[in-house]
């Protein structure tokens, strides 16, 4: 393969951490530009098993942030979420909201959104936590007090962090910093107060969430299966705090997962949990699915997506130990769909796919153990254009007497949520239920489980 495919691909290695009992390890995570040069995307795959006061201290990012809250068990993240965690989010540090995480959730954080603390304060299952940063570096700007009584803004970044302990090395995310604070060396400044302004008596507020009515299960641009009914946002059981309601402004950026039960076959079991960017959340610059596949399958024609960079990670099933992985995969790239190279992926890997490159088929050729499949898109709109070729025009090319000077030898077709209807119904959107898709046992191969 050359040179400038082969640089796309990255090889998780497991990071042996110390941040305490309450973080499973060894944890994997992507570190964006600092693990494959140019990506502008950074994520981890973080198990928590324990209550945690995780992120102290507000912050605001460069660019935009999504933080996922999970049932550490696929594809079910919704029988095996059993947690509570208190959030806070707004778009100044003196009017941050409220709120009360109960059932999976993902929450965008607009660039410039104040937010944290985090805590977790009730985790009688394991959870699956991600933090999404629309940046190929982590930072962060938080708001300090100095001690002669100077306030400012400093800035924290992945390509600027340095040891707690000892500041002449550079931070490596072990975490022995956040179980071991008494070692830390004294920082010369304090973080400036802030405040909540859901806490202090304030009721003018929407408690549904990011839940739109219009997108009900009964309603014409349904992409959930019918009879599932959200939970409202304000409807939970054994709650430490009570939940506030929230400003439409906050409320827009908060989603409880909706549960997709889905017929793709026995290789992709239900329910799924996917995050369909704008037509689950106004605004959404992100588009991500956390599938698990169990059987051997081809996948997709080859295209490209115009302008929008993917990001697809293969590993294994148990976000416990995504290491223990058993499968081999053929995935295709190429400068246009008439030249395409191959590599086989067989360890946990995460494949970034810049704006504009050719790439598919993805041949999952060996499925000894189940795998996870997420599909990160970073736009909230997710679209592919294939080639098509136009026969005319081919017949005549090989004819030899097809000399008109811009002749085109094919179109392109494009395909995607804001243009798909349903093949049963065309005029309904397409829920991506699974139903037309091949019977399974014309192509799968059964995953030795």
């Amino acid at each position: 393969m050359q040179e400038k495919y082969e640089k796309l691909f990255y090889e998780f290695e497991p990071q042996e951490t110390s941040w305490g009992d309450w973080c499973h390890s060894p944890q994997a995570y992507f570190r964006g530009d600092r693990d494959l040069p140019g990506s502008v995307m950074n994520v981890g795959f973080q198990v928590f098993k324990a209550p945690v006061f995780l992120e102290k201290e507000p912050h605001f990012h460069r660019e935009d942030e999504y933080l996922v809250f999970f049932g550490a068990v696929l594809p079910d993240v919704f029988k095996s979420f059993d947690a509570e965690v208190h959030f806070y989010m707004g778009e100044k540090l003196d009017a941050m909201e409220k709120i009360v995480i109960t059932e999976p959730t993902i929450i965008k954080l607009p660039k410039g959104w104040w937010h944290s603390p985090l805590n977790f304060v009730r985790m009688d299952k394991p959870m699956l936590f991600q933090a999404v940063m629309l940046s190929g570096k982590g930072g962060s700007i938080k708001f300090v007090e100095r001690k002669d009584g100077e306030k400012q803004f400093i800035y924290g970044g992945g390509e600027t962090s340095i040891c707690s302990i000892d500041p002449t090395k550079e931070c490596t995310f072990c975490g022995y910093c956040f179980s071991h604070p008494e070692e830390r060396v004294e920082r010369p400044y304090t973080h400036v107060p802030w405040t909540v302004v859901n806490e202090d008596g304030v009721e003018s507020y929407s408690d549904t969430g990011a839940y739109d009515h219009t997108k009900s299960p009964m309603g014409p641009d349904c992409v959930v299966m019918p009879g599932y009914a959200s939970k409202p946002y304000s409807d939970a059981t054994k709650l430490k705090a009570p939940k506030p309601p929230l400003s439409p402004a906050v409320t827009k950026c908060v989603l409880a997962m909706p549960k997709e039960e889905t017929n793709w076959g026995a290789w992709c079991p239900s329910p799924q949990a996917y995050f369909r960017g704008e037509t689950y959340m106004e605004d959404a610059t992100y588009h991500v699915g956390w599938q698990v596949f169990t059987a051997a399958n081809n996948m997709e024609d080859t295209h490209i997506h115009q302008g929008v960079e993917e990001y697809i990670y293969f590993m294994g099933a148990d976000p416990m130990n995504i290491f223990d992985f058993d499968a081999e995969i053929e995935m295709f790239f190429g400068d246009d769909p008439d030249h395409l190279e191959s590599k086989i992926i067989t360890k946990p890997t995460v494949v970034r796919i810049p704006a504009n490159v050719w790439h598919c088929p993805i041949l999952f050729r060996k499925m000894n153990k189940p795998l996870i499949f997420q599909a990160a898109f970073l736009s909230g709109t997710w679209g592919t254009i294939n080639q098509v070729r136009n026969a005319d025009d081919s017949e005549q090319a090989a004819q030899g007497d097809d000399d008109r000077p811009f002749a085109r030898r094919h179109t392109y077709s494009y395909m995607g949520d804001n243009v798909r209807f349903c093949r049963y119904n065309e005029k309904k959107r397409c829920n991506i239920c699974g139903k037309c898709f091949r019977k399974p046992e014309e192509y799968l191969v059964p995953c030795n489980i």
